[in-house]
């Protein structure tokens, strides 16, 4: 399921002059239903296309994907592996608002364990020079390969729980939701679903210069009150 991942996509790739086709619910209306493999759908898209973009609920589904096509693969998500084009548009976001990324403090919030966002949000982050807060319950701490991956490159990588001491440090602010759909255990879910509310009272407490991103959908972790709130750039229209 996708709303702003396949919107985006589709658009760009009409904006540009080319089309589109598509497998609207691959679960349901693909031969995934009958059994048919993600390498065999591959091949059989890759002779309608030039290029494939492809979401997934399994980690490692698009590099599964990319041995089997002869045509490009866009990674649109991968179950809670990584969502490397989304960085790449959280990056355009942060230098749009910011004028640079070099020197931020970024905080990522929430569901860092399940959130694919945050961890190819946190790679491609290490291309610049900025310091980290990584913010989560414990039973939502970011992989310890994310961590890592940045403290072998050097980076300052703060682990903690504490929301409202890291927005008054931070540049950025990174709100994930916690994803239900990724707990085997839902009394855990109940315990941790609300974690985090960024409510007008907390935005307080961030600096004034600072901004709120999100990558939606959210589920009650940003009181919609907080919409307009001129720190708020979920909603902002960049193109």
């Amino acid at each position: 399921p996708s709303t702003r991942t396949r919107l985006s996509f589709e658009a760009a790739m009409q904006r540009l002059g080319g089309g589109v086709i598509s497998v609207a619910e691959a679960k349901t209306a693909s031969s995934v239903v009958k059994g048919e493999s993600l390498p065999d759908t591959i091949r059989t898209i890759a002779q309608y296309a030039d290029a494939i973009v492809l979401r997934h609920s399994e980690i490692g589904a698009a590099q599964v994907a990319a041995k089997a096509s002869h045509v490009p693969i866009f990674n649109a998500g991968d179950g809670a592996g990584e969502h490397p084009t989304q960085a790449l548009l959280d990056l355009y976001t942060i230098r749009g608002e910011k004028k640079t990324i070099d020197g931020l403090r970024v905080a990522l919030v929430g569901d860092l364990k399940n959130g694919r966002t945050v961890h190819s949000l946190a790679r491609a982050l290490s291309n610049f020079k900025v310091e980290f807060s990584f913010v989560a319950p414990a039973a939502l701490s970011m992989p310890i390969d994310v961590s890592d991956y940045l403290r072998a490159r050097h980076f300052i990588v703060e682990e903690t729980n504490d929301l409202a001491r890291c927005l008054q440090k931070a540049d950025v602010v990174y709100m994930t939701r916690v994803q239900k759909e990724r707990f085997t255990d839902l009394d855990v879910y109940e315990r941790v679903k609300h974690a985090y509310i960024i409510t007008p009272e907390i935005m307080k407490r961030l600096n004034k210069d600072a901004i709120l991103m999100h990558p939606f959908p959210r589920v009650g972790e940003i009181a919609t009150e907080v919409d307009s709130d001129a720190r708020a750039v979920y909603l902002t229209r960049q193109i």
